[in-house]
């Protein structure tokens, strides 16, 4: 009877051996298929019944110097920093030094209607609050270095009407993000970056986390790209810190997201009562500082970022034990999609792998139309122009680029560009242009 048990148990063994060989197989095969595309350079790291199941890393963390990325690399996170700024928010109402329910006035006194959005709105992107990134301004700034008080920061919105009644809809909201941490200024006394580290990165030794990603001294510092391949790169600054603040300036590595993945789940930070008040949503799929969605019928955890040159996304799956954190230093909108593909092999669902654009041929007189000089503001024009049987576009005094018809009216080239042709009673009159996270939208002023 032993010796039957015994067998069984090897066989189980082998099973779950040969199943955990498969994933490592697919999980391969699906980020290279995206690093083809040019929308994967970084790391990946995956937690399954509280193991490391996965991790590797891909690419270059620095092209001029040909460095690889490594387990060890260090990436801006973009607005995965809002789970941290909520974080504290939380810890801070368990300490009994604020309320979720608290109006804001009572922090930030002379604050546009204050007594009507709470704590709650912001954390939740209830509160209405004008976009920052709506302002010209501010996002010429973004690749600045001037360093900006959090007070500066908040002028570049706090005079905006709002965009609905506080509590009534969502919409997310950097602005009421970078309100929270001048709210926890206020509170702690602490400057942000300082209030993190002692709220979160110290208790859970996050020790290759921080805020002022350029004055990092560590060999593991990514450069950021806008897109990258083995034939052509293009370096791209990151954002200003003290501009993207509280809503998206820290950095991290995958092993310290781990160790905040560990620190929610064994309630290390705040208690379990307010993680679970923090994972319900509110609106939208929202709640205090995380999505929740639904994948599969499992109710998962998650939160990306995006910022110039970097991407990050965590899941969570509590119950499952289940960790997804990926880390990327090109702008790219693909690594949700990624992280619920992984997602899906871990639980046997289907997935789909992405492959390479196609090039159609359009005919000429289709490719005619397309032709002129597009502007989207007086320092940036656009010139399409057509050699033989393809588009090129010129902008500015720059080289030339080739262009690829992906379908009649969009197209696309080797440096991840989209350009989609706006066309009004079967008249080209605009351009949009896309490029990672920015859109430009040219208006068509001569042929």
């Amino acid at each position: 009877m032993k010796r039957h048990i015994t067998i069984i148990i090897l066989l189980l063994l082998t099973c779950l051996a040969v199943k955990a060989q498969n994933n490592h197989t697919k999980f391969d095969n699906l980020l290279n298929a995206y690093v083809a595309v040019h929308q994967f350079n970084g790391s990946a790291l995956i937690i399954q019944d509280g193991k490391k199941v996965y991790e590797k890393s891909f690419g270059y963390q620095n092209a001029a110097t040909k460095s690889l990325i490594t387990k060890n690399s260090v990436f801006p996170i973009g607005s995965l920093t809002k789970p941290f700024t909520a974080l504290i928010i939380l810890k801070l109402a368990e300490e009994k030094k604020l309320s979720v329910n608290d109006p804001i006035s009572k922090y930030i006194p002379d604050y546009p209607r204050g007594n009507e959005i709470i704590i709650k709105h912001l954390l939740t992107h209830t509160a209405g609050i004008y976009e920052s990134f709506r302002n010209p301004k501010y996002r010429e700034l973004l690749n600045t270095k001037q360093a900006f008080r959090p007070e500066d920061k908040i002028a570049f919105f706090r005079n905006e009407p709002l965009d609905f009644e506080p509590g009534s809809k969502f919409s997310y909201s950097n602005s009421g993000y970078d309100l929270l941490g001048s709210i926890i200024e206020k509170v702690t006394k602490l400057p942000y970056p300082t209030a993190v580290n002692r709220y979160i990165f110290d208790p859970l030794k996050m020790n290759k986390s921080g805020f002022y990603f350029e004055a990092l001294s560590d060999t593991n510092k990514v450069t950021g790209y806008s897109y990258i391949s083995a034939a052509k790169q293009v370096e791209i600054k990151f954002w200003n810190p003290t501009l993207t603040y509280a809503s998206g300036a820290l950095y991290s590595t995958t092993g310290d997201l781990l160790k905040l993945y560990n620190g929610l789940i064994n309630f290390k930070i705040i208690s379990k009562q307010t993680f679970d008040a923090a994972t319900t949503p509110f609106k939208a799929g929202y709640g205090y500082g995380w999505f929740i969605d639904t994948l599969y019928g499992d109710r998962v955890i998650d939160h990306g970022g995006n910022v110039a040159g970097a991407t990050s996304y965590l899941l969570m799956m509590p119950e499952r034990k289940t960790c997804i954190i990926l880390l990327n230093n090109i702008t790219s909108t693909a690594l949700e999609k990624i992280g619920n593909s992984m997602y899906a092999v871990l639980q046997n669902k289907p997935y789909t792998i992405p492959k390479p654009k196609q090039e159609i041929q359009l005919n000429e007189r289709t490719l005619l139309k397309y032709m002129g000089t597009y502007e989207v503001s007086k320092n940036y024009k656009v010139e399409i122009l057509k050699e033989a049987d393809a588009l090129f576009m010129k902008i500015n005094n720059e080289d030339i680029i080739k262009l690829s018809a992906e379908r009649e009216g969009t197209f696309f080239s080797d440096e991840d560009m989209v350009l989609e042709f706006i066309d009004k009673d079967d008249k080209i009159i605009g351009l949009k242009i896309k490029q990672g996270l920015s859109t430009k939208v040219a208006d068509k002023i001569g042929s």
